[in-house]
């Protein structure tokens, strides 16, 4: 009997007794014997057995050789364990500990090919049950969990993402249906993600972080969520918080347009230029003097000629959106301070009250002209979160969905973390 070398070696206390092809129907078939060498082992706590309790016949199925499928039929056997008090199967190496009717190699790369690829293309392509490859790839993150360290870091950014759109309970908060997302500035990839978006959530990672790798946080990065400004403080002694300009600006955005909308009431509707300055033209207000075409320039200048409080709300933005190029927190502060009087000479009343919140935040406000970082990397993983649910068509299991975050965006993943699968 003609048999490849690695077949022969590759079945560690076993030896092939028989080979069969079937052609027809794409498979071949292994027929095994335990060598009389092989150790005896319980397969839960690796304690040798005693008496024998009898066997089982097994059907694996391993790697696919040359487009035909492989399964490797043998006899398990039982024995007393004196650890356990009762009877075991004994511990075969080659079996794969996710899936005990796929070998390891066969498991491990299913499970790699999950990491690029959604559970039903590659439960497609390996002919293999979806729900099997789902509980797959489910065992063998948890198995890359509990060999996961939290890397040290000096620079984070947190965010948070939506998890769920509807609740689970009436009792339960919206904050229950967002994740936290930490990400590590320096390497650009996730390092945790906790359930919630509330205090305790970022506490927990903090707390797992320990209080040694605490001190040595610099830098966190963050959008001007209090909960999450409050468990800085409370565990990063050293660390500085920095707003994100993102959320900043967004935030004057949206102030922004409802003033526009606010003036906008006031020109009166049968005035030509209320037509001027709602539905399609109202992002015009919002976008950079410098990034309009020639037609847009032309519609603003034939506004703010007529009205001089949109010219004042064009100066305002245009001010406020050179605060983040300034060299240092003074030369900031002075356009800060600058737009703040602009905005109470108009008497712009949304925007006095978004002012007053930034203002009042200038502790740390000023903190991004000396480290100058953004939360645009949580933005993109944010991006890449979006683009799991849409592919998966949304979690019901917020445990493999926070796993599936870490696998994609950060070390969950066989690049990382190296198991044995020999």
């Amino acid at each position: 009997m003609i048999v490849p070398r690695f077949l022969r070696s590759a079945f560690e206390g076993f030896e092939i007794i028989d080979f069969k092809e079937f052609l027809t129907e794409g498979r071949i078939e292994l027929h095994m014997g335990r060598k009389p060498q092989k150790e005896w082992k319980c397969h839960r706590c690796g304690t040798e057995l005693g008496v024998q309790r009898g066997k089982h016949k097994m059907c694996l199925e391993g790697m696919p050789l040359m487009g035909f499928k492989l399964f490797i039929h043998f006899w398990r056997h039982k024995g007393h364990c004196d650890k356990c008090k009762k009877a075991r199967s004994e511990q075969i190496e080659f079996i794969a500990e996710e899936r005990p009717h796929l070998t390891k190699d066969y498991a491990w790369w299913i499970g790699r090919l999950c990491e690029i690829a959604a559970v039903s293309r590659v439960a497609e392509l390996t002919e293999q049950d979806e729900t099997t490859t789902w509980r797959l790839d489910l065992q063998r993150m948890k198995q890359m969990a509990a060999h996961y360290k939290i890397p040290k870091v000096k620079k984070i950014s947190v965010d948070e993402v939506y998890a769920r759109k509807k609740p689970k309970s009436e009792l339960e908060s919206r904050n229950e249906r967002f994740f936290t997302v930490i990400s590590d500035l320096s390497t650009g990839r996730v390092i945790w993600i906790s359930p919630s978006r509330d205090k305790n959530s970022l506490d927990q990672f903090f707390i797992l972080l320990g209080e040694e790798a605490c001190k040595e946080i610099e830098v966190v990065a963050a959008d001007q969520h209090a909960d999450y400004a409050s468990s800085v403080s409370e565990y990063c002694p050293n660390a500085k918080l920095v707003w994100d300009r993102f959320h900043i600006m967004q935030n004057f955005e949206v102030a922004l347009n409802d003033q526009r909308i606010q003036l906008h009431g006031e020109v009166g509707k049968s005035s030509e230029l209320s037509r001027m300055t709602r539905g399609k033209f109202k992002y015009l207000f919002l976008k950079a003097a410098d990034r309009r075409t020639e037609e847009e320039k032309k519609h603003i200048n034939e506004v703010v000629k007529d009205n001089e409080f949109f010219f004042k709300l064009e100066l305002i933005k245009e001010r406020m959106l050179t605060f983040f190029n300034q060299p240092n927190e003074n030369e900031a502060k002075k356009v800060l301070d600058e737009v703040g009087d602009w905005i109470w000479q108009a008497g712009f009343t949304h925007l006095q009250n978004w002012f007053t919140k930034l203002n009042g935040g200038w502790a740390t406000l000023k903190n991004y002209f000396h480290y100058r970082v953004t939360s645009a990397l949580s933005e993109g993983h944010n991006n890449v979160i979006k683009m799991l649910k849409r592919r998966a068509f949304g979690y019901r299991n917020m445990l493999y969905f926070r796993l599936k975050i870490m696998q994609v965006c950060g070390y969950l993943n066989s690049r990382y973390i190296k198991m044995n699968y020999q």
